[in-house]
């Protein structure tokens, strides 16, 4: 994977966890403006994913932005929330991070 598709997709993994979190606080839109607002964060996350498939296949890009996406935001709520994750939970991360590798080595 080059740099600038893996900048690309971290970009868009970035984006993604955002639009997620004004998601939460538009309380099942009932406060639009972070909800309208998640929506154009997923849109420009798809942008970036877009630009991404320039450099690398759609399974690979797909697959990084998926796993790095799940990743972190487990990752991010054990941190921020404080939700233990269990040793399989820690074998399923491992096995994500292991997978998306294998994937982006065969391109």
């Amino acid at each position: 994977m080059t740099p600038l598709a893996l900048l690309l997709i971290v970009g868009a993994v970035a984006l993604d966890l955002a639009a997620n979190a004004l998601l939460k606080l538009s309380d099942g839109f009932r406060r639009p403006l972070p909800g309208l607002a998640a929506l154009g964060l997923v849109l420009l996350a798809f942008a970036l994913l877009g630009l991404a498939v320039r450099e690398v296949p759609v399974a690979v890009a797909y697959a990084a932005w998926g796993g790095l996406g799940i990743v972190t935001a487990a990752l991010l709520s054990r941190r921020l929330d404080g939700t233990r994750l269990t040793g399989t939970a820690w074998a399923g991360i491992g096995l994500i991070v292991l997978s998306v590798g294998v994937l982006s080595r065969g391109h």
